[in-house]
């Protein structure tokens, strides 16, 4: 059983969790709120404003839960970049694939490429015949911030991982088959993924005080048209509270697939009331993931 951290610019939530049969177990939980401004996330800048803060909201929270050693952390959704690289090939090893990579990124991120931190998934074949990477990316400074608060507060990141892509290991068992949109919804922020046969394939991450529907809409135009994507079979939507029902009712007027809001308890057959469980997804999702 692993511990799951999300780390948020409004509230940091901690928990113990693992998949038994299908079924989640939840055995601890605790939260903090964050001072306001005390992490801005970005892709290039520093995020905290002050580290001795955040590591002591950290130590406090993990006195709380009782969490100590590693954890598997969930950062915001602008810390990372999510592209697709299209190659003719790539290098059979692990790290030579990371490198060469980095080198095809390096128009695609601001900084310069060697900073970059890179994960990927395995390539799978394009609709052309080349090959599609799905790379998540962000500064290796930045991460390196993340990483020195959680070492002062007793803590070793397993993992670092992007809050969206945490809520959807947590509701991977609806998202497996066939290409859905998950809009989800973070605090003022809100990200819309689509993800391809239980893997993530795209994402956007939503301008703040523009029209949603129409974002997604255009979000949506963009993935089948630009990268390559067929049209989703299906969009979830999550993380909106009470208004969750009112937008996935406001989707589906724009848009003609299902949309439906996510729901964690029947997902992960756990206990618990959805809207309590959802806000939870990306701990839970980050703490039940495999390393």
């Amino acid at each position: 059983m692993s511990w799951g951290l999300e780390i948020g610019s409004e509230t940091i939530r901690l928990c113990r969790a693992e998949l038994r049969r299908g079924r989640l177990q939840l055995h601890r939980r605790a939260e903090v709120a964050v001072p306001s401004g005390l992490i801005q996330p970005s892709l290039k800048d520093g995020n905290v404003g002050d580290a001795g803060t955040l590591s002591g909201l950290l130590r406090d929270l993990c006195r709380s839960g009782g969490c100590r050693g590693w954890v598997r952390v969930a950062l915001p959704d602008p810390v990372f970049t999510l592209r697709a690289i299209a190659t003719d090939e790539l290098p059979a090893g692990r790290q030579e694939a990371q490198r060469f990579l980095r080198w095809q990124a390096r128009d695609l991120l601001p900084f310069p490429a060697e900073e970059a931190r890179l994960d990927f998934l395995p390539a799978a074949a394009g609709p052309d015949g080349r090959l599609r990477v799905i790379c998540l990316m962000a500064r290796d400074r930045v991460l390196k911030e993340y990483e020195r608060v959680l070492a002062d507060a007793g803590l070793r990141a397993a993992v670092l991982d992007a809050r969206s892509i945490s809520l959807a290991q947590a509701a991977s068992a609806s998202l497996l088959r066939g290409t859905t949109g998950l809009l989800a919804a973070g605090g003022t922020r809100t990200t819309f993924l689509v993800v391809q046969e239980g893997r993530p394939r795209f994402w956007r991450i939503l301008p703040e005080g523009r029209d949603p529907l129409r974002e997604v809409a255009d979000s949506l135009t963009f993935c089948r048209e630009s990268e390559g994507v067929g049209p989703v079979d299906a969009v979830v939507v999550g993380g909106f509270g009470l208004q969750s029902a009112e937008v996935a009712s406001a989707l589906t007027e724009w848009l003609t697939v299902p949309v439906t809001t996510l729901d964690l308890c029947a997902t992960l057959s756990a206990d618990g009331h959805p809207d309590d469980l959802i806000h939870w997804g990306p701990a839970i999702g980050a703490a039940i993931r495999s390393c």
